[in-house]
């Protein structure tokens, strides 16, 4: 198996990284060379980082001994759904939901739904995994704070009425997922990347609620892209670095 001290994986590991740093920073910066190709580029540049990051998850899938590909499986499906909704911008009036607010929700739901279930599936596989009051206590907390965060960000913003309650139960979802992570990380170090990653996450909705509910832009750099892009490759690097490096417990499947 190629694991991450591999050189040949570490090598892969190192140019996909890199493509997915140039991408990013591109389109981060895109916007301030006006009346160029590149300004006009920014969305694809953006959308583009994502995309590495999917076919990154989908190499790694095909890669992977057959006992640990489920993991892989359910973060390259997770990615997969967010680039769809982060390349909506590309589609206009073609993309289902010309708004694309509701649609991506439910994009990006259902891919923290398959990041969630890659957590999980991670932390019984290893030996000595999370105790169950960790999971509830680490979930119940973070469910918490993203009440909160949704309270100030959302619920107390004086745009889009009819899409507070939808984005109470997106943050709630991303506020899960953040919890079944670092719950992982209290028993497993390798998983504290991903941890990370999905903190950045729900930082990211966090900053793009204020966008939309108070009309709040962000320059000179787009925060809300800075953060989710960061933390889809703490997730996506951090997951297939603990996959690859912590011994399977086989009768925990």
């Amino acid at each position: 198996m190629l694991n991450s001290r591999n050189p040949k994986y570490s090598l892969l590991a190192a140019v996909w990284g890199t493509v997915w740093l140039l991408l990013l920073a591109a389109g981060l910066t895109a916007h301030l060379a006006r009346g160029t190709v590149l300004s006009s580029m920014e969305t694809a540049l953006k959308a583009g980082s994502s995309l590495a990051l999917v076919l990154f998850g989908w190499i790694n899938l095909a890669i992977l001994p057959q006992e640990r590909r489920r993991i892989a499986m359910f973060v390259a499906l997770g990615m997969t759904l967010g680039c769809l909704g982060d390349a909506s911008p590309l589609l206009g009036s073609r993309w289902p939901d010309p708004q694309r607010t509701l649609g991506n929700m439910v994009l990006f739901g259902l891919g923290h739904l398959a990041y969630i279930r890659a957590c999980v599936v991670a932390c019984r596989t290893v030996k000595n995994g999370t105790r169950q009051w960790q999971w509830y206590g680490s979930i119940a907390l973070w469910l918490l704070l993203g009440c909160l965060t949704w309270y100030f960000a959302a619920y107390r913003g004086p745009r889009f009425p009819v899409l507070k309650l939808p984005a109470l139960g997106y943050t709630l979802l991303l506020a899960t997922t953040t919890g079944v992570a670092t719950a992982c990380a209290r028993s497993c170090r390798s998983f504290i990347a991903v941890a990370v990653g999905a903190m950045l996450f729900l930082a990211s909705d966090l900053l793009l609620a204020v966008w939309i509910f108070h009309d709040r832009v962000y320059r000179p750099f787009d925060l809300v892209w800075l953060t989710y892009g960061i933390g889809q490759m703490l997730i996506v690097f951090g997951v297939f670095n603990h996959v690859r490096n912590v011994d399977v417990d086989p009768t925990n499947p």
